[in-house]
């Protein structure tokens, strides 16, 4: 139950950076007060071991305590102006060599109050541990850099009861991330959006982070280094890290990037700046604990998130910095400290990696083991395009960026134990426990977590990226075909589908391990009650899907998309290839339009309003009407292809006139980019649109999931532009009164495995031509 703070103490009281001997207390007071506070053995305070007042000329109130004994608990509090605030609860550190058998701490980042209230930090504060290691992004900034404002932001999220009370329960070790300051920040290369000098955003950023948390040390200005080092007695060794304040700036872009420029390869390149990275390697020399563990913001493992043979990198992260990580990979080779552990927050998703010795050799050994918390509050838009390249990653064991949540880690002598917690609605359950064995690298899960869980496979093995449904809830399988959903207690059905295979319906209960197997499409089909699987699928129980055993696709029929107003029906608007989930965000097919669409929004231009949308076998039939023309398109699905056939006839029955006819793509993931015959792959920006004249007969989109979308024409002569977000194909065309033109093309979804992604579009090219 959280507690409330009485005035003059709303922002509650905390603990932080024990040593063996001494911890820091903190509170927050209104104003200047004189500020009284006691620290004893118990909890109604009839053992006072120390006690004191300080002034408090800025509202902030640090106490550094020391002389207290080593690897114990202690109760504290503060008073003023006849007031006193709630107990909080801390502990000391066992002294420096102590034979120390256990420990049990937390992990947790990223909490956006605009995420949501906070059960995470509810459930944290019902825990039994000894203190909470807090990785970053402990408030969210805006674009007002001055100190009023980050002060306001602070206080805001010490609003929160949940978050008082974990603090008042558990001492803290907090380091920064990016948004204590500014999205993507890096040493002093960011331009701040107020127009003010970053140096100033960054000082304020510092001052208000110190007045609100409980540090040891203070910033000079911008100034403040916070990496720092403690020991739990002989059992582990945590080193802190600060890799933003020295950071060198994003090579190319502070994104996701494909290919990843030259620079970022750059030797020289810096993560933690010159000085900390010393610090970080000789201490890995010196250590003699039991645990060694790098507490840090971003990912150490590398991602791939380019299924190809390509690269695709966040180079936010340690990946847009190899050269510092692979520094610190050979450390830990060269000087091997006894079982490292690095944890890492940021990317709002629970994950488990093997640390590599080097990355570009996946057969080398591992070395390390990883646990990256889940956010406690943040969203995460950016979960597809991880999930969808978890195969070109095998040192990935676990991933899940369908809950918010934090980690609890117990360690003994043995083993080291990560117990993975997420929140459902309010309620906050296990996701899984994965487990590090004393002087063996790697990690292990050793138990499931709550909800329904199980693998999907074929005859064939397990099957990747089948989606599964239970209730509200859907999750989509990891390339080993597990999968977890977190519902109530309670009976659900249970649906599972999957591109090229045939669904499956079960009636399942709460707890259960539910393993399913689906069979290949034994013919093609079209109808309603099936699903195109993937979390950017937007097709419902009105719309109608086409498939076969290699490919399946939505047509709209009550599905709306606000960029095709009142005319998303009979689009196709879901799309995907057997093993893929569904990239897509619209085929804008066809349009009708007077002049030629040019400009960023020509990919709109022309919309037709669809009358019906009618299912003949294996058929569906769109009518539709716009611009002065009537419009038929027929969609055919065959067995053994991987294209769905489109069939449009422009019927005038007005007067003679010319037209500007064709189809436009959206590609909806990661990555995105666009082909044309002859010019591969487009990558340009929004804003930057183009005409390409194809010396084929294809348009096409792709992205990081190795999945290539196509339109692929009988027709020649007919132009190409668009951007790398979209493409679209022009024909001009004169009708006559009473005549017809007929636009045919393959809609295709195919699997990519080569550099290339455009070459299955030229295999599929028609052999008439017209």
């Amino acid at each position: 139950m959280a507690s409330a703070d009485p005035d003059p103490f709303p922002l509650g009281v905390a603990s932080g950076d024990p040593a063996h001997d001494s911890v820091v207390l903190w509170t927050h007071v209104p104003g200047p007060a004189t500020v009284r506070w006691e620290v004893a053995h118990d909890e109604s305070f009839h053992r006072v071991v120390r006690r004191g007042e300080v002034a408090s000329n800025r509202s902030a109130v640090h106490v550094t305590v020391d002389r207290l004994a080593p690897d114990r608990w202690y109760y504290y509090r503060f008073s003023t102006g006849g007031v006193t605030s709630r107990v909080g609860r801390t502990r000391t550190l066992p002294a420096p060599g102590a034979d120390t058998r256990h420990l049990r701490f937390a992990f947790a980042s990223c909490q956006a109050w605009a995420g949501g209230p906070y059960p995470a930090y509810r459930d944290m504060a019902r825990q039994d541990l000894d203190f909470v290691v807090h990785l970053g992004d402990y408030i969210y900034e805006t674009a007002d850099g001055s100190l009023a404002e980050f002060r306001r932001l602070h206080a805001l999220y010490k609003s929160s009861a949940d978050l008082r009370d974990a603090h008042a329960r558990f001492p803290f070790f907090t380091t920064w991330d990016d948004h204590e300051v500014l999205n993507n920040w890096a040493a002093d290369h960011k331009p701040s959006p107020d127009g003010r000098p970053f140096a100033e955003r960054r000082a304020n950023a510092f001052q208000a982070y110190y007045e609100h948390l409980p540090m040891r040390t203070a910033p000079v200005g911008g100034d403040w280094p916070i990496f720092r080092r403690f020991r739990w007695g002989r059992l582990a060794e945590f080193s802190v890290l600060d890799t933003r304040q020295y950071r060198d700036a994003q090579a190319c872009g502070d994104g996701m990037t494909s290919p990843p420029c030259d620079d970022v390869f750059d030797p020289a390149r810096t993560m933690t700046g010159p000085e900390q990275e010393t610090w970080l390697l000789e201490g890995l020399r010196r250590s003699r604990t039991r645990w060694n563990v790098l507490a840090q913001q971003t990912i150490l493992a590398r991602f791939d998130y380019d299924l190809g043979p390509g690269r695709s990198y966040n180079l936010d992260q340690w990946d847009g910095y190899p050269a510092a990580r692979q520094r610190i990979l050979d450390a830990i080779v060269r000087y091997r400290p006894r079982n490292p552990v690095v944890l890492a927050g940021d990317w709002h998703s629970h994950w488990v990696n093997d640390i590599l010795a080097n990355f570009d050799d996946p057969g080398s050994p591992v070395i390390a083991s990883e646990f990256a918390g889940t956010s406690i509050s943040s969203g995460i838009g950016w979960d597809a395009a991880v999930r969808q390249g978890l195969p070109a990653n095998p040192h990935v064991k676990l991933y899940n960026g369908s809950y918010r949540g934090y980690v609890v880690c117990d360690l003994t002598r043995d083993r080291w134990q990560s117990t993975l917690r997420v929140v459902v609605g309010q309620d906050v359950r296990t996701l899984a426990v994965f487990e590090v064995r004393d002087g063996v690298a790697g990690a292990r899960q050793v138990a499931g977590g709550d909800g329904i869980s199980g693998r999907v496979s074929t005859t064939d093995g397990p099957l990747a990226s089948a989606e599964v449904v239970v209730g509200d809830t859907r999750v989509w399988t990891d390339p080993t075909g597990a999968y977890l959903a977190f519902v109530p207690p309670g009976t659900y059905t249970l649906d599972v589908h999957a591109t090229g295979y045939e669904s499956v319906r079960r009636q399942v209960t709460a707890g259960e391990q539910q393993d399913v197997v689906l069979s290949r499409v034994a013919a093609p089909y079209a109808g309603t009650g099936r699903r195109v699987p993937g979390p950017y699928a937007e097709a419902g129980a009105a719309d109608v899907v086409l498939g076969n055993e290699l490919i399946a696709m939505a047509v709209a029929n009550g599905f709306e998309d606000p960029q095709l107003p009142g005319a998303t029906r009979g689009k196709p608007v879901d799309l995907a290839a057997v093993g893929r989930l569904d990239q897509l965000d619209w085929l804008h097919l066809p349009y009708v339009s007077p002049t030629r669409p040019t400009g960023t929004e020509a990919w709109q231009r022309g919309l037709v309003v669809a009358s019906a949308v009618d299912v003949d076998g294996t058929s569906v039939a769109v009518r539709a009407a716009g611009n002065g023309l009537d419009v038929v398109t027929t969609y055919t699905v065959a067995a053994g292809e991987p294209w769905i056939t489109a069939t449009s006839v422009f019927t005038n029955n007005g007067a003679t006139g010319t037209w500007w006819l064709g189809d436009a793509i959206d590609y909806d993931g990661p990555g995105q980019r666009s082909g044309v015959a002859g010019h591969g792959t487009i990558a340009t920006p929004y804003g930057s649109p183009a005409a390409y004249l194809p010396t084929g007969r294809w348009i096409g989109t792709t992205g990081s999931d190795a999945q290539t979308y196509g339109l692929v024409y009988e027709h020649t002569g007919f132009t190409a532009y668009g951007n790398g977000n979209w493409i679209q194909s022009q024909h001009e065309v004169t009708i006559p009164t009473g005549g017809d033109w007929t636009l045919t093309r393959r809609i295709a979804a195919l699997p990519t495995t080569t550099a290339d992604p455009w070459t299955p579009l030229a295999a599929l090219e028609p052999r008439t031509t017209g």
